[in-house]
């Protein structure tokens, strides 16, 4: 896995992406190995449909705040254009469209969010 985070981001720095930027990148990614391992999750590939709707989940059922969650997600987007452009994996696990949390309401007295 440390060699596949060494290959992205060498992978974003050849895409012009900012320090900065490829610190976020790379530090999600990371953070998602670490969930992978944590909870004995097949890491033989590094990313797929399964692993990534489960990682979402478990960040929801953490309270993560929601910008932090889409922040992820985007990360993981740009890890999963990376692993198919290596021919490492072959899908499109990931569509920002259809996976970022979209907020539809919110109840400010219960602090409940409808999300869509």
């Amino acid at each position: 896995m440390q060699e596949l985070l060494t290959s992205f981001k060498q992978w974003l720095m050849e895409e012009g992406k900012s320090p900065k930027t490829m610190e976020s990148y790379v530090g999600d990614v990371a953070k998602f190995h670490a969930y992978l391992i944590e909870k004995a999750v097949d890491t033989s590939q590094p990313l797929s449909r399964f692993t990534f709707v489960r990682y979402k989940q478990y960040l929801i059922d953490n309270e993560y705040a929601i910008a932090t969650i889409n922040k992820k997600i985007t990360s993981l987007k740009v890890y999963n254009d990376f692993l198919q452009k290596k021919g490492i994996v072959s899908d499109s696990y990931i569509q920002l469209k259809r996976d970022r949390i979209h907020i539809v309401h919110c109840d400010p007295k219960s602090r409940q969010y409808k999300f869509r």
